[in-house]
């Protein structure tokens, strides 16, 4: 049973520490696909963003954009034109190349072939000269309005193109700071993750956060393994990156396995309790097995000692020899004793079967316990003087009206007495006490016997059970003595303690309720 238990306690917290480390890798994809989604975000909203300028411009009638492209530009655009022969046609053509910083060169090249223009020669010998020389110039002007259209066009694309490859831009003016929040907390939210986060971009050939959203986290965030760079797909490359930190991660994992992982531990404690359970029950049931053992051994002696001495006075009897008078009232007298003794055996036992089935009824009435301590005391004293002991009796209960059997009470004073005398080594000494207090009459019996631990203080009063004597044996009876005398003090609504010490001795205290005339 113990290695089962222990087997499947360790399969649990194995299966508890695979979920977390799944959650915690789920968690870490999660964050890490929200931060590259938002990067290429970023990087969409630039090329939509350069687009966009590219069509205003284009819309726009002007020379906007231009300075800055002569800034940029190593080289203004002027075009070469040739005119070339192809057939009977004569076709237009122009081209350039420009270099953009030092690793990139755009080369451009037109062809009025791929605008529509083109020239018939054979229309120079048919018609008049003026005519065609007038024509001509007119589809020469078109063509430098449509060179002029095309080079515009090529210098604002130049400056697009120049804003998305040329190394060397700001990266703070490539993304606005609120557009990468609101990014960040849709992607987030959109993986499910609700919880506090701080984030910043560094840029590592800097050295430093170019933005941070809480400047106490940087030694955290510096450390992160949760960033991806910033556009990635740059021309030049770009080695700028976003991190970001969860204080309250731990918390939000937790969260998210909460109920897996209560279950999986109550499931653990149920199985811890069941055995422990069953372990308790075990040993428990050994120690009844154990007591009923003795009881039985001890009834058996108890039994068999007034047994054996009535066979022998009954054989006595029998004897013709035995005609003496006085000879037959001896034996007759032992028969009598030793039938009250077995009744009185027979009886506890009956007693304590009824106590435990409910089945008893108290024949209720006044009584005085004063007077009820007394005769026990009385009692016992002969034996107590026999072993050369004494009993003390004080009497210091002014109030001792009580209501109660007074055979039940007059038993449980005897049982306690009884007790206090076995189990008193040599010559007994005690003390029978009584007091009022809190309407309340209370009793002591206390002995310098051989007293108890803590532990057989717990099961004293239960059935069956008997303080062991060491190597005496001369201590008799059933076990069913103080567990009699704990159910009838509560039948009678009051209360039973137990003090004790090995080697000192022990003293029962008992409690019962004050019973007022009427």
């Amino acid at each position: 049973m113990g290695l089962s238990m222990i087997g499947l306690i360790a399969f649990q917290l194995y299966w508890i520490d695979s979920l977390v480390t799944a959650n915690e890798e789920r968690f870490r994809k999660d964050v890490l696909d929200a931060l590259n989604n938002v990067a290429s975000k970023l990087e969409k909203h630039e090329a939509i963003a350069a687009y966009n300028k590219l069509r205003i411009l284009n819309a726009t009638p002007g020379q906007e954009g231009q300075g800055r492209s002569k800034r940029l530009m190593k080289k203004r655009f002027q075009p070469k034109i040739e005119v070339a022969n192809q057939g009977n046609q004569q076709v237009f053509m122009f081209f350039d190349t420009v270099q953009f910083g030092d690793d990139l060169q755009l080369v451009v090249n037109f062809s009025s072939e791929t605008q529509g223009l083109f020239f018939q020669k054979n229309q120079l010998v048919e018609k008049g000269l003026d005519e065609q020389l007038a024509k001509k110039n007119i589809e020469i002007k078109e063509l430098e309005e449509q060179l002029a259209r095309v080079s515009k066009k090529y210098e604002l694309t130049f400056d697009v193109v120049n804003d998305l490859m040329v190394p060397g831009r700001s990266l703070m003016s490539r993304f606005n700071p609120h557009q990468l929040d609101s990014l960040l907390s849709i992607e987030l939210t959109y993986k499910g993750i609700d919880i506090e986060y701080d984030y910043g971009v560094i840029a590592p050939r800097l050295n430093r956060f170019i933005m941070i959203t809480n400047e106490r986290k940087q030694e955290e965030l510096s450390s992160s393994e949760l960033k991806a760079g910033l556009f990635p797909n740059d021309v030049f490359g770009n080695d700028s990156f976003i991190v970001i930190d969860f204080p309250e991660k731990e918390n939000f994992l937790i969260n998210k396995i909460w109920s897996s992982l209560a279950s999986s531990v109550f499931l653990v404690f149920v199985i811890l309790f069941c055995f422990g359970y069953s372990i308790r029950t075990i040993v428990h049931q050994k120690k009844i097995s154990e007591m009923k053992n003795d009881f039985i051994n001890n009834m058996t002696h108890e039994l068999k000692t007034p047994i054996s001495t009535v066979s022998l006075a009954v054989e006595a009897l029998n004897d013709k020899d035995v005609e003496n008078s006085r000879l037959r009232g001896k034996y007759l007298k032992v028969i009598n004793d030793e039938n009250k003794r077995l009744g009185e055996q027979v009886e506890k036992v009956l007693q304590i079967a009824a106590i435990d089935r409910k089945d008893y009824n108290l024949k209720e009435e006044m009584i005085l316990m004063n007077e009820i301590v007394r005769e026990a005391a009385e009692h016992i004293s002969v034996q107590i003087e026999q072993r050369g002991g004494r009993i003390n009796l004080v009497e210091n209960a002014e109030v001792d009206n009580v209501i109660g059997d007074r055979t039940h009470l007059t038993n449980i004073v005897l049982n306690l007495l009884d007790n206090a005398n076995k189990y008193s080594p040599e010559a007994p000494n005690i003390t029978l006490r009584t007091e009022y207090s809190d309407e309340r009459f209370n009793l002591t019996v206390q002995d310098k016997g051989i007293g108890m631990n803590k532990e057989q203080q717990k099961h004293i009063f239960q059935k069956f059970y008997r303080v062991p004597t060491g190597n005496r044996h001369d201590v008799k009876g059933f076990g069913l003595g103080l567990a009699y005398v704990q159910n009838m003090v509560e039948a009678h609504g009051g209360k039973i303690d137990v003090d004790s010490e090995p080697g000192k001795g022990s003293k029962f205290s008992i409690t019962l309720p004050i019973a007022h005339e009427a």
